[in-house]
C-alpha cells in the first residue's frame, strides 16, 4: 500500500506475497521461496487477504476524509465542520385565491387542489379565513418535494375541501417558489469549493456561498462591486438575484453575510434588526422575469398525428430549458431550441425557429437580456405549427 500526494494506491495479493517472500528470504536465505499451495503459501495468502481488507478500510476512510472525494453522510459531517450544509429537497409553494362562505375559517391541510395542466396536487400549508368579499389568499404547498413548476396563469381544480369552499379564484398565483431536489454529492462539492472562506465574512466567495442556498441555481445570483465593474464606488455592493424565498428572508441572509460598512445598492429593500435591536435597511435587486415567445415551424412524418407531435415537442422544449438553465443576463439563441424539437418522435424537419420578448412585436434570432433580467418560458408562449 502506498499513500502519497497522489492519493492511496492499494496493494494486490501478489504484491503482498512478494513482500512476505522477501522478508522470509532475509531470514532463511535467498533460496527460500513460498511454494504455491504449500502450508506457508496458504498462511501467507490468508494473511494477505486480511491485509487487503485492512487496506480497503484505510482507503475508504482516506476517501471519506478528503473533501474532494467524500460521499453521503461522510460528506455531510465533513462539510458541517465549516458550517456548509447540504440543501434538502423542498416543496413548490405559492399563494392562490379561493372562494367560499364569508367568515369561514379553515385549518391547514383542509384544501387539496390539482393543477389542470400538469396534474400536480397541492395542499394549503396554513390556516385561512374567508373575507367579507367571499375570497381569501391561501398558501399552498406541493404534496411532494422537488422541481414542480407552477406558472402564474395555471388553472386549478378542487380535489378535496370543506363544503364552505366553493371554488378557486381565476386570479394569477403569486409568491411562487419552485421546489428543488435534494442536493447531490457533486452539487454539494461544487458549492463547498466556493464556501471554503465562509468563516471569513465579507469575502466574495463567502457572500456568494451563503446566498447561493436562496437561489435555485447559481446562475440566478450575481454580486457586483468595484472588482467586477469599475464604475462602482469602492465599498459598495449590489446583490442581484432571482431568489426562492421571501424578500424578508433574503434580506436577513444578506445582512448575515455582508460585513458592516458595505453600502448595499438596489431597488428592493427590507428592514432587519441587528443584535443591538436597531433597525437596518437592506437593499438588493430582485431579478425581473422577461417572458420569451418561441415560434417554430416543423414538418411531421407520415403516420403521426401533428397535434400530438407538436404537443410533445413543446414539452421537450420546456424540459431542455429547465436542464439548460437560462440565468441572469442570458443570451438566448433561437437555434438552441431546434435540438429538443428534433429529439421529438414524429418530427421530420425543423423549418425555422425564432424568438422574441413577449412585450415586443418582432421575432429575432437571438436575445441578450440585461444584468438584472432572467428569461421566463411557459408552455403558452411556445407556438409550433406544421408547414402546410
Amino acid at each position: 500500500m502506498q499513500i502519497d500526494n497522489q492519493g492511496v494506491q492499494l496493494s494486490t495479493l501478489n504484491d503482498i506475497l512478494d513482500a512476505f517472500e522477501l522478508q522470509l528470504q532475509s531470514k532463511y536465505g535467498a533460496d527460500f521461496y513460498i511454494k504455491p499451495e504449500g502450508i506457508i503459501d496458504n498462511i501467507a495468502t490468508s494473511a494477505g487477504f486480511q491485509e487487503m481488507s485492512l487496506q480497503d478500510q484505510i482507503a475508504f476512510l482516506a476517501k471519506q476524509f478528503d473533501p474532494e472525494t467524500a460521499e453521503g453522510v461522510w460528506q455531510d459531517k465533513l462539510y458541517e465542520r465549516i458550517n456548509v450544509y447540504r440543501l434538502e429537497a423542498t416543496n413548490t409553494v405559492f399563494t392562490k385565491g379561493v372562494l367560499g362562505t364569508a367568515g369561514y375559517s379553515g385549518a391547514a391541510g383542509s384544501i387539496t387542489i390539482r393543477n389542470e395542466s400538469t396534474g400536480d396536487e397541492f395542499i394549503n400549508s396554513s390556516s385561512y379565513t374567508i373575507e367579507d368579499t367571499g375570497s381569501a389568499n391561501v398558501d399552498f404547498e406541493c404534496v411532494i418535494t422537488g422541481v414542480i413548476n407552477v406558472n402564474p396563469a395555471d388553472t386549478f381544480q378542487i380535489v378535496e375541501a370543506p363544503n364552505e369552499i366553493t371554488g378557486i379564484s381565476s386570479d394569477n398565483a403569486t409568491d411562487i417558489a419552485t421546489g428543488r431536489e435534494r442536493e447531490t454529492d457533486d452539487e454539494f462539492r461544487i458549492r463547498f469549493r466556493t464556501a471554503k472562506a465562509i468563516n471569513a465574512k465579507a469575502t466574495r466567495n463567502a457572500n456568494e456561498a451563503n446566498l447561493s442556498k436562496f437561489v435555485d441555481n447559481i446562475a440566478f445570483l450575481k454580486l457586483i462591486d468595484k472588482k467586477t465593474d469599475n464604475s462602482y464606488e469602492a465599498g459598495t455592493l449590489k446583490v442581484i438575484a432571482k431568489h426562492n424565498t421571501t424578500d424578508q428572508n433574503f434580506a436577513n441572509a444578506i445582512f448575515d453575510t455582508v460585513a458592516d460598512g458595505i453600502d448595499l445598492l438596489g431597488d428592493n429593500s427590507a428592514v432587519v434588526t441587528d443584535n443591538a435591536g436597531q433597525s437596518v435597511t437592506i437593499n438588493w435587486q430582485n431579478a425581473t422575469d422577461i417572458a420569451i415567445d418561441i415560434l417554430g415551424t416543423i414538418t411531421v412524418r407520415d403516420g403521426y398525428y401533428p397535434n400530438t407531435v407538436i404537443a410533445n415537442a413543446k414539452r421537450n422544449i420546456l424540459k431542455y430549458i429547465q436542464e439548460r438553465v437560462f440565468g441572469l443576463q442570458s443570451i438566448i439563441y433561437a437555434t438552441e431550441f431546434i435540438i429538443p424539437i428534433y429529439q421529438t418522435d414524429g418530427v421530420d424537419a425543423v423549418i425555422g425557429v425564432q424568438i422574441k420578448e413577449h412585450s415586443q412585436s418582432a421575432f429575432v434570432d437571438n436575445i441578450t437580456l440585461e444584468l438584472d433580467e432572467v428569461p421566463q418560458f411557459t408552455l403558452e408562449n411556445i407556438n409550433l405549427s406544421e408547414q402546410e
